[in-house]
């Protein structure tokens, strides 16, 4: 007993002690912190009725939707959680419509119809003919301005951004847009109900891409343009994981669908320019109708569960370039610690805890590394800056040092330690 008490101490005091450690105990601080956080001093109204409003194409769409609760709800009578009247009770709260009559008892509507402009600004005219005045709309954009969408409005107050993460059910991080007239009340609703709903709300500004997605792109358009050069897919893949990524940036472009990241890619090059110049590659897949999972075709071949090398896409290479294992880490990684630096230049959220939080929780960011910037503080600031600057002669201004990277060099500052 003695002996295993000792061999458990001796095990456990570097454990305690050690960087992981320090970076998980990090992230479950901030996790409580965001559990009290309310992003507004306004009162929240309540819920009662809450409707869902999207752009089935056939009834098949939302028969497989309801046909999804009901194993969702078997899987927890499984586990004897829920009896068979439990269920039904459940089920009974909830109804499908294809018309927009009975609207005006809503609270609350989220809008998942196409990211295309033009689509959700009709449906907020159709919206505004049947929703009581106080009635909340937040849309599930993932890149496009609340304030444009809603100009033509009678109540841009009532608007607001919620953009959930792909796969809802797994990914718990909700990002909370407010446009230029949003008010707080509409703030603090949107909150309280993602709350409710198990997630967890970041509040961030209203820019192309938001937060997340402004910070993740150009990783997989990195990861793009290194397998232009010459590099495999597999091996990309490969490093990132190692690194602690769920998966590798093709895996996960595959997943996403490649023509989703081509409108997002299109987006953030119109509005930031050429650091955000997407790579060719989307557009050649896109053309192929190569876009990923949803059509069995992208960098892999997708069949049932079973993922092999798409070989095709060794034709659209450039180069016979073979990079080595950190060059690929760097590049990859690198690149969105700049461009996570300028979102906390722009103030685009509250500070760097919540930003590696909204990493984590909705790219998968590794945990164990703290989060994106506490990473770069754990290489330090000087070698991020060098080896950033190094790239940018390499390769293109991309990679440009931001303004705030270049002060905390010369302040001697880190993420963390100016909190």
């Amino acid at each position: 007993m003695e002996e295993g008490l000792k061999v458990e101490r001796e095990t456990f005091a570097p454990l305690a002690l050690s960087e992981i450690s320090k970076n998980l105990i990090e992230l479950f601080f901030t996790s409580e912190i965001l559990k009290k956080e309310t992003f507004s001093r306004a009162k929240p109204r309540a819920v009662k009725e809450t409707t869902v409003i999207g752009t089935a194409r056939n009834m098949k769409s939302i028969i497989r939707a309801f046909s999804a609760m009901m194993a969702d709800f078997e899987n927890v009578k499984r586990r004897s959680r829920l009896t068979d009247r439990e269920i039904a009770l459940k089920m009974d709260r909830v109804t499908y419509t294809t018309e927009m009559d009975g609207l005006s008892r809503s609270d609350f509507v989220i809008e998942a119809v196409s990211e295309d402009p033009k689509i959700k600004q009709a449906v907020y005219t159709q919206l505004e003919e049947h929703l009581t005045e106080d009635a909340i709309v937040a849309t599930n954009t993932s890149s496009l301005s609340i304030t444009d969408l809603v100009a033509d409005t009678v109540h841009p107050e009532r608007f607001v951004g919620m953009h959930f993460f792909n796969p809802v059910a797994k990914m718990p991080l909700v990002e909370v847009i407010a446009g230029a007239k949003t008010n707080a009340k509409t703030i603090a609703t949107v909150v309280d109900l993602t709350k409710k709903l198990g997630k967890t709300p970041i509040k961030v500004k209203e820019c192309a891409g938001f937060l997340v997605n402004r910070t993740l792109l150009p990783y997989l358009n990195e990861a793009a343009k290194m397998f232009e050069e010459g590099e495999s897919v597999e091996h990309i893949d490969q490093v990132l994981k190692a690194f602690g990524m769920p998966m590798g940036p093709f895996t996960l472009a595959d997943e996403v669908g490649l023509d989703i990241g081509k409108k997002v890619s299109d987006i953030l090059f119109e509005s930031y320019g050429e650091r955000m110049q997407p790579s060719p590659l989307l557009a050649q897949m896109t053309e192929k109708n190569w876009l990923g999972k949803k059509t069995g075709k992208g960098f892999y071949l997708h069949q049932g569960k079973q993922q092999t090398f798409n070989t095709g896409v060794q034709s659209l290479q450039c180069g016979k370039a073979v990079l080595d294992k950190q060059t690929i880490l760097d590049r990859a990684i690198l690149i969105m610690v700049n461009e996570a630096s300028r979102c906390l230049e722009e103030k685009v959220v509250a500070n760097a805890r919540y930003l590696d939080m909204a990493m984590v929780m909705g790219t998968g960011f590794p945990a164990f590394r703290g989060g994106l910037l506490r990473y770069a503080d754990s290489l330090g600031i000087a070698e991020v800056v060098k080896r950033l600057s190094e790239f940018e002669t390499h390769y293109s201004e991309r990679f440009r040092v931001s303004g705030l990277l270049l002060k905390m060099l010369e302040k001697k500052q880190t993420f963390y330690g100016n909190m």
